[in-house]
C-alpha cells in the first residue's frame, strides 16, 4: 500500500492498551498511546485533515477464546468511537485486518501467547525505527504506519 509521498500518515491500533503513531508530511514522527477519547479528539482536531491518511485496524468481531467479555467490549468501543471520530473530522480513512498489516513480520507465529506476540511486534517496530522511544501502546500503531507508508 502507498500513499502520496506529500500526505502524513496515521497509523490507530485501537486495543485497550493501543495507541496511535503519525508522520507528518514533513516526515516528522508522533507517537501517542491510547488514553481518553477526548486526546484523540483534541490531537486530529488540530490536524488538516486533507494532509493526512488514517489507517484503522479493522478489529474482528471475535477476538479470542481467552479474551474476556470487558476486554471485547472495551475493543469494540475503542474502534467504533475512533473511526467514528476521525471520519467526522474529515480524514481519509482504511481499515486494515491485522492478518494484512503483520504478514511479513519476523518472528510472528500464529500460535504465540499474548505476551510473546506483543513482544515480537514491539521488537520489529524498534527494529524500524530505533530512534522512536516505541512502547507497547504504540508498537502495534507503528507497524500499521509502517505497513501504509510502503
Amino acid at each position: 500500500m502507498t500513499t502520496s509521498s506529500k500526505k502524513g500518515v496515521i497509523g490507530i491500533d485501537p486495543g485497550k492498551g493501543g495507541g496511535m503513531a503519525i508522520m507528518h508530511p514533513d516526515t516528522t514522527f508522533d507517537l501517542r498511546p491510547w488514553t481518553v477519547e477526548h486526546e484523540l479528539t483534541d490531537y486530529l482536531r488540530d490536524l488538516n485533515a486533507d494532509d493526512y491518511e488514517v489507517y484503522i485496524e479493522d478489529v474482528p468481531p471475535f477476538v479470542s477464546a481467552v479474551t474476556s467479555n470487558a476486554s471485547s467490549f472495551k475493543l469494540g468501543y475503542n474502534y467504533g468511537y475512533i473511526v467514528g471520530t476521525v471520519r467526522a473530522l474529515g480524514f481519509r480513512t482504511k481499515l486494515i485486518k491485522p492478518k494484512e498489516w503483520q504478514k511479513g513480520l519476523v518472528g510472528l507465529k500464529s500460535n504465540m501467547g499474548y505476551t510473546a506476540r506483543k513482544r515480537m511486534l514491539k521488537d520489529n517496530a524498534v527494529r524500524l525505527y530505533p530512534n522512536l522511544k516505541i512502547t507497547n501502546a504504540t508498537a502495534d500503531a507503528v507497524l500499521i504506519m509502517e505497513w501504509a507508508r510502503i
